[in-house]
């Protein structure tokens, strides 16, 4: 009985089964724990860490399961930060983000040197490396934008183009000062370095990308193997990077951001590798980190705590005159200038990254490592305060900009023929906006009431099956209609529904676009006021790479202008793709160009009308790869234009490959 009741427990635990349990456990309750006491769960995952670590109750050792596990989170982690970045907003901002993301590095990283090197007394190569991570920083307070409904405000989109800039040079400073510490400073090492680069660049950003275009596509829609092949992609880059004796996290990071124009944002697949890597790898490596923090050494040495002062004040001052400098040169409110320094005071991903490498090449003291683990605290905390005061204020100043209030999105999808239902559905999985919980209503008109059950029955098995193969995260609520003609029955959903965007399809290319649909199209148009979108869809939208809209003179006067226009942007975001706007008018362009917030990425044709068809012949090639918009009217409105309708109805004959959306606007 004695034996029975014996545990076999050591301190600290070294059985895996137990360590893994604990961190489980951690995972589990430390998120709800800490949204209660409103500290960002990474400051409460490296609060844990140093909770069970060896200087806290000492339940788990740093030298176990952790050194293989912290890794993979770390490499995770900078892949991450390459593959959320939005290539789009930094393409469209690219000067602001440049000229902000050299600020935001240059002159935190001069004046943190300088603490550093003169006031704390550090070895150069410590003060560089520390300058490097306090140059860095970390969109940490990054969703509270999105919960306020302000991520595509311009200012945002700099600031996001702005990380890409001050991340890439915070780690190429601390590769050339490694590198420089391990071989000199000699002209045969920078050239050997120079070519290193170049053989990373060979692989990561030519080799990588057509390989990953081809597998991806090859194995659409099989989740596991692409899941699979992203993390090879992932590590493979990481150990070419090692092999070239270039610190892994790089190869980690660009391979992020060659995969990122790949994997559509908000995709199943790109959902699962940011779930997993939330959920598991990432938090792994954040309570390794602060399991190596050590806050019993400020009792121990108190000369800790004014070291540590100097480099919080240190990190708050260069990113806040970073911030004022901007103010300074583009003459930014005060609100968007303290949200350019709530976005960019936080640390974590790069800053821990850095530091770390520096402490296991033996350049950094653990004091420093305990130091950067209280600065993301700090920062962190600082950073989802001031982010969300700003926001909020920034929401109060323009709030009017859209142009008028937003209804709840709600797209119809009337199905009816098997071939291009899964193409439908995608489009309109794309253009539905993220974190609505209202579903896509997928629709099956029935006029014959004969053995009707059964048909009702059989459909609604093929669309489910059409549904579950898309393994899209986007929920989906169809339904089925007996009516007396297929018209009736769509205006009457779409009224029940309160549908804000009824999307209908045809398949043969061969077909002429006014035969197919002249009688249903034109009946459907005439009963209700709500925005139609007409797809041709021969291919998949996955293999899209570049858009044209054409547009009609006065479209800026149709009520629902406002309505297309955030669906397009919402489809350019998702695909991140380039647009080609081409318009017989100059107003109405200037209306595209200031309601849009993706005037970068946009290119503009001011065209006269016999130019048009021209222009489509010289610059839209008949590919699947490009994605043709035509934004028509119904007939005796503002923006109808005879000689458009014609020249649209004659690009369907000859645009026979393309994805073409036609686009009745809301009246």
């Amino acid at each position: 009985m004695k034996q029975l009741l014996t545990l076999n427990i050591h301190f600290p635990f070294e059985e895996p089964v137990i360590i893994i349990t604990l961190v489980l456990v951690i995972l589990l309750i430390g998120p709800v724990f800490f949204e209660r006491v409103r500290i960002p769960s990474i400051v409460g995952l490296l609060i844990s860490g140093a909770i069970i670590g060896p200087h806290g109750f000492n339940l788990v050792s740093p030298d176990l399961e952790f050194s293989l596990l912290g890794t993979m989170g770390l490499l995770y982690l900078m892949f991450l930060a390459g593959l959320e970045i939005d290539l789009v907003d930094f393409i469209e901002n690219k000067v602001k983000s440049i000229f902000i993301g050299l600020a935001t590095f240059v002159l935190p990283f001069i004046l943190g040197y300088l603490a550093c090197r003169y006031l704390l007394n550090y070895e150069v190569i410590a003060s560089w490396l520390i300058a490097a991570m306090l140059s860095s920083h970390t969109l940490i307070s990054y969703p509270l934008l999105g919960r306020l409904g302000i991520v595509g405000k311009p200012i945002v989109t700099v600031i996001v183009g702005a990380t890409i800039i001050a991340d890439i040079l915070a780690l190429v400073a601390m590769e050339l000062i490694t590198n420089f510490a391990d071989k000199g400073f000699e002209m045969d090492s920078l050239l050997l370095l120079g070519l290193h680069f170049s053989l990373l660049f060979f692989v990561v950003f030519l080799v990588i990308p057509r390989l990953s275009r081809v597998f991806l596509n090859k194995y659409e829609g099989d989740l596991g193997v692409q899941y699979i092949f992203v993390l090879v992609i992932l590590f493979a880059s990481a150990m070419v990077a090692y092999l070239l004796d270039i610190e892994p996290i790089l190869g980690a990071f660009f391979s992020g951001l060659v995969l990122n124009r790949l994997i559509i944002n908000s995709s199943p697949l790109y959902k699962r590798i940011e779930f997993i890597g939330n959920n598991l790898f990432i938090p792994f490596f954040l309570i390794s980190i602060g399991i190596l923090a050590d806050f019993k050494v400020y009792l121990n040495h108190p000369i800790q705590i004014v070291f540590l002062i100097t480099l919080v004040i240190t990190a708050f001052a260069g990113k806040y005159i970073a911030a004022l400098f901007t103010r300074l040169i583009f003459k930014t409110s005060k609100t968007e200038t303290n949200l350019i320094f709530g976005l960019s005071v936080s640390r974590a991903a790069s800053a821990i990254a850095i530091i770390l490498i520096g402490f296991n090449m033996g350049f950094i003291p653990e004091a420093v490592l305990n130091n950067t683990v209280i600065l993301i605290l700090v920062t962190s905390i600082s950073s989802s305060y001031i982010t969300q005061r700003s926001g909020k204020k920034l929401l109060f100043e323009e709030d009017t900009i859209e142009g008028g209030s937003k209804v709840k999105q709600k797209i119809l999808v009337p199905v009816a023929n098997p071939s291009n239902m899964e193409n439908l559905l995608e489009f309109a999985s794309l253009i539905k906006v993220d974190g609505s919980n209202i579903p896509v209503y997928p629709l099956t008109i029935f006029t014959n009431r004969n053995e009707v059950r059964d048909r009702i029955d059989e459909n609604r098995e093929r669309i489910t099956k059409v549904i579950n193969s898309m393994q899209s995260d986007v929920s989906f609520e169809a339904s089925s209609r007996i009516d007396n003609n297929v018209t009736n029955g769509i205006v009457r959903a779409a009224e029940e529904v309160v549908a804000t965007t009824i999307i209908m399809g045809w398949n043969k290319s061969k077909t002429p676009f006014h035969i197919l649909f002249g009688s249903v199209l034109n009946n459907l148009l005439d009963k209700t006021e709500r925005m139609v979108m007409v797809l041709k869809t021969p291919s998949s939208f996955s293999q899209v790479r570049k858009m044209h809209l054409l547009c009609p003179e006065n479209a800026q006067y149709e009520k629902g202008f406002y309505l297309w226009i955030d669906t397009l942007n919402y489809l350019i975001k998702k695909l991140q793709i380039k647009a080609f706007v081409d318009c017989n008018s100059t107003q109405t362009l200037e209306a595209i160009k200031h309601y849009t917030s993706l005037t970068g990425t946009i290119k503009y044709y001011d065209l006269q009308q016999q130019e048009v068809n021209q222009h489509i012949n010289k610059h839209i090639q008949n590919s699947i790869s490009e994605l043709v918009v035509f934004v028509h009217s119904r007939k005796r409105t503002i923006s109808y234009n005879k000689s458009f309708e014609q020249i649209m109805n004659a690009s369907m004959d000859w645009l026979n490959k393309n994805n073409i959306v036609i686009i009745y606007p809301e009246q």
